[in-house]
């Protein structure tokens, strides 16, 4: 064949492919550059477009692999990167999409999609849906950043305009994405994502209604109005949202997720908990657990140990704990359970029959993994289980709950040192108190209160408080002092974050707990001191019931869609001044 020839068929070839798939007949397209492949195997430009055709199709295997050899033939195009990292986004390959968008603005730092993509990425990815550490607001900032460059350079597109709205939602700033949004809204009052995107700015369901008759596919939002509702401490429309999001999106981790928590929210704990093992596909939750035996499903055990493994926070740890004394009672194998370390004397102490061992290293990758092979093998581990999956086992019904006012055996050593502290204080009720969390998150910045809402508290005659706040909050207590009169112990002997074995005998000892739903609150609970738990709604916690069954010796009062904490402040202060 001549090759001027061949050179013009190519040319001709990819025009005709080009014009199809502009046209959106991406089919059609894949035709002709499959033709062209037949003549020139390696054409960096049919292998390009192939790759994205197929990406277009979902079918990321296909894409991928066109992809690769795109960017490997075309080292010096944007474009090609900026494909290739779209494709990678598709099959959550996180880390890699972004090291491919950020070598397409290296090579073309004007390539307004791949800034847009970038900062999209960082917006939406994983590390900020589970924004607990110190990185996520500078990750913020950047896709903002990105996302003013690409908006700057492409300046009709409104979807690109709402991912930066989201952006500064992320960095609590409301008014300039209600701002943004706004706009959109006028230029295009029939765009669904911007009432999706603007519910975020406030707690209420009028947008995500709007979004959801103008998207009546839209589960993100119908899931969203679920939390809403759930929020608003309106049960009866919770669980038919949630399964209406989850027909609609089956397959959805985050929307069966939402429909556990209605389901417990509502009392139907045997299908909640059942659901709730939808948490184990989040993003945000993703743990390669490696070298694991077979999942435990209730059977008797022989010649072997339960493994159950780590997970979740100090909250939840102390909460699920109250199903450890069902292993031992279970004619079961013996029984290891992974816990976090500032846990295991407080645990060991209480649960004897029961081995603990401190949580096993996760790798720092994108996913992170956790070798469990070598201890699977020295403690001769046959089965396991997830911490959160023992109420599945153990907790079908509320009647199937313990009435015992505690479950965790404080220190005697570290008891008596804080009995004989206490003592030493002026005489009257010594009260515990906390206000926030010492892994602050912004998302739920709503569920706490300020040390000034807790006035009410302080008021109350004949009464020692006692500082329970992990963070650093001199500050604060000092204000409070000179405010209000009191004064107010801090345990200076106790590191409050670490010291939780110590912490747990403090409690003990206290004649009250206030405080929002903390590890703190959770762990009095445990422990059986009277706690009172100050938190919005009723949510899963709650299990449908008046009454906290985790924690017979806890109150919780909840705050609902009223302005201020204070009537709910009162109501403790009450209960507190009138108890013997």
């Amino acid at each position: 064949m001549n090759d001027d020839f061949s050179k013009a068929t190519i040319d001709e070839l990819l025009q005709r492919a080009l014009q199809y798939h502009n046209a959106f007949k991406v089919k059609e397209a894949i035709g002709f550059y499959k033709k062209i492949l037949q003549i020139s195997p390696e054409n960096p430009h049919a292998i390009h477009y192939l790759g994205v055709a197929y990406h277009q199709l979902d079918q990321n295997n296909l894409a991928l692999q066109f992809l690769e050899m795109a960017v490997s033939l075309k080292p010096d195009s944007s474009e090609t990167f900026n494909h290739y990292g779209s494709a990678l986004l598709k099959v959550q390959n996180f880390e890699a999409a972004e090291a491919a968008f950020r070598q397409a603005l290296k090579l073309n730092p004007s390539n307004a999609e791949a800034l847009f993509n970038l900062g999209n990425l960082i917006i939406s990815g994983p590390e900020l849906q589970n924004q607990v550490d110190a990185v996520a607001p500078e990750r913020a900032v950047e896709a903002t950043q990105l996302l003013r460059q690409a908006i700057a350079l492409s300046p009709d597109r409104l979807i690109w305009r709402l991912e930066l709205a989201n952006a500064l939602i992320e960095l609590d700033e409301k008014l300039e994405a209600q701002r943004i949004i706004d706009d959109v809204i006028v230029k295009e009052p029939t765009l669904a994502k911007a009432y999706f995107i603007r519910a975020k700015t406030k707690l209420g369901d009028m947008d995500l209604t709007k979004c959801i008759l103008l998207s009546p596919a839209s589960h993100r939002a119908i899931n969203n109005l679920g939390v809403v509702k759930l929020r608003q401490g309106d049960l009866n429309e919770v669980v038919p949202l949630y399964k209406k999001a989850s027909l609609i999106a089956p397959n959805d981790p985050s929307v069966r997720w939402g429909l556990a928590n209605g389901l417990l929210a509502t009392g139907n704990l045997e299908k909640g908990w059942r659901e709730t093992r939808w948490r184990h596909k989040k993003p945000e939750l993703l743990i390669e657990r490696e070298g694991l035996p077979k999942e435990w499903r209730g059977e008797e055990i022989k010649n072997g140990k339960l493994l159950v493994y780590h997970e979740q926070g100090i909250g939840d740890e102390l909460r699920f704990a109250s199903c450890f004394k069902d292993l031992t009672h279970k004619d079961l194998a013996p029984c290891i359970i992974e816990t976090d370390p500032r846990l295991a004397p407080l645990f060991s102490r209480s649960f004897p029959e029961i081995e603990f061992i401190s949580k096993l290293p996760r790798s720092k990758t994108a996913i992170p993994r956790v070798d469990y092979g070598p201890i699977v093998k020295t403690k001769n581990i046959t089965a396991f289980t997830a911490l959160g999956d023992l109420p599945l086992h153990f907790r079908p019904t509320t009647e199937s709950f313990s009435k015992e006012i505690s479950y965790l055996i404080p220190s005697p050593k570290f008891s008596d040192f804080w009995k004989e502290q206490l003592g030493r204080m002026a005489p009257g009720k010594k009260i515990g108190f906390c206000w926030n969390t010492a892994l602050p998150n912004k998302r739920y910045d709503d569920y706490f209160f300020s040390i000034n809402e807790l006035n009410p508290i302080f008021s109350i005659e004949n009464s020692v408080f006692i500082n329970l706040q992990a963070t650093d909050c001199e500050e604060d207590l000092k204000l409070a002092e000179e405010h209000y009169g009191v004064e107010i112990y801090r345990p200076k002997s106790i590191d409050m974050f670490n010291e939780l074995d110590n912490v747990a005998a403090l409690i003990s000892q206290l004649d009250f707990v206030v405080g929002p739903f903390t590890s703190i609150l959770s762990m009095a609970g445990a422990i059986g001191t009277r706690c009172f738990g100050l938190t919005l709604t009723k949510d899963w916690t709650a299990l449908g019931t008046d009454d906290f069954l985790w924690n017979p010796s806890m109150t919780c009062l909840y705050k609902g869609t009223a302005n201020s904490w204070k009537p709910l402040m009162e109501k403790v202060a009450d209960i507190i001044d009138g108890s013997q």
